[in-house]
């Protein structure tokens, strides 16, 4: 009699053991089934997570592997570009599912983003893995095996994985610099959930990796990084406001109204000249209450003094306009700023690839 494979969903088992279930080989063969690993195979209509994914690799594939690159910042909550890996960043759970499933206290993420299918042609993410140099033939289905010289790891669960500070090194050899700032910018910052991880720790781990991949890139990452970005469409746009000369804005800069004593957020802040940036993701054009929140919030700060300016994910990746609104901005309220001319020579000669792979879509807001 035929098994329902559905009674299953999320398991990842071998051959041998979906046998012992009384599914034949036919049926494993077959579209109700996925490989994940020679050998190894998921229920199609509902396969298994990521975190399921790495402990079998990891135990039974390729037993003594360290999970890593894209898959640790996955399980570590660490900020990726939304477009790196066919957008495997899209996996993580959001802000607003702190409480979803949980596997030993790590959270669950799914290996197929919500609204795709395996059956319609949706793929599961590949598994990174570390192992050292010397070691022998490595899998090769599902996986992207690095041989790499041992770097620190760490227990997440039932995993071993690589620390964090390991994970930007291992990301720095993936992604380029205003991503890597980006991935950072949210390991300090108060709202990422990687917690316990401070610019010390990531500066003495790089003392120890002089000459290793990557290491030169993450080096230049942290000079930039800063403590109170709180999303990375935030961090893009300050990359490029310091590439056109301007000035340093204050990140997330409080402002308190006197007279209610509520306190705002602004994203990017000229606090000398009461100038702000707001970066406004796609979730502020989704809803009548978002936008009148944001109109509300503009008439407070706007009654305190300050001029806001807004960019958004189109700004990001054509960034000549909104530099040049700052430019003239800042020039009208005496503060030192490069000529147009220079601004526009700037932009001009930015990499059209290769400056970021950030789409700077669904960027959660904290205010």
């Amino acid at each position: 009699m035929r098994r329902d494979p559905d009674r299953y969903r999320g398991a990842l088992l071998s051959r041998a053991q979906w046998e012992a279930l009384g599914h034949h080989c036919r049926d494993l063969s077959g579209p109700d089934f996925t490989v994940v690993y020679r050998g190894f195979h998921t229920p199609t209509d509902h396969p298994a997570s990521v975190n399921a994914m790495a402990y079998v690799l990891q135990r039974h594939v390729l037993p003594g592997c360290v999970i890593s690159h894209t898959t640790a910042a996955l399980l570590h909550g660490v900020r990726l570009p939304w477009t790196l890996e066919n957008g495997v960043a899209f996996l993580r759970p959001g802000p607003g599912d702190e409480g979803g499933e949980r596997w030993n206290a790590v959270p669950i993420i799914p290996s197929v983003r919500p609204g795709l299918s395996l059956r319609s042609g949706a793929q599961l993410p590949k598994i990174h893995a570390r192992i050292p140099p010397s070691a022998g033939k490595a899998v090769r289905r599902g996986v992207i095996v690095h041989r790499w010289k041992p770097g620190p790891v760490q227990e997440l669960g039932e995993l071993v994985v690589s620390t964090p500070e390991e994970v930007l090194r291992e990301l720095a050899t993936m992604i380029p610099l205003y991503d890597l700032v980006a991935a950072v910018d949210g390991v300090l910052s108060t709202t990422q959930p990687v917690s316990g991880v401070g610019r010390s720790d990531i500066g003495c781990h790089l003392e120890t990796q002089q000459g290793q991949p990557g290491a030169p890139l993450l080096r230049a990452a942290l000079v930039l990084a800063r403590e109170d970005v709180r999303s990375p469409g935030e961090s893009i746009m300050r990359m490029l406001i310091l590439a056109a000369g301007l000035s340093e804005p204050d990140p997330n800069l409080p402002v308190v109204d006197p007279a209610t004593g509520r306190r705002r957020l602004l994203d990017l802040a000229w606090k000398d000249v009461m100038l702000a940036l707001e970066y406004d993701g796609d979730g502020h054009r989704t809803t009548k209450d978002q936008w009148r929140d944001d109109e509300a919030r503009r008439d407070e700060l706007a009654a305190l003094g300050w001029t806001l300016a807004r960019a958004n994910g189109e700004d990001a990746r054509r960034p000549l306009r909104i530099l040049l609104r700052l430019a003239r901005a800042l020039r009208e309220r005496g503060a030192a700023v490069p000529s147009d001319d220079h601004i526009t020579g700037v932009v001009a000669a930015l990499p059209s690839r290769g400056l970021t792979l950030q789409l700077a879509r669904r960027q959660p807001r904290y205010r």
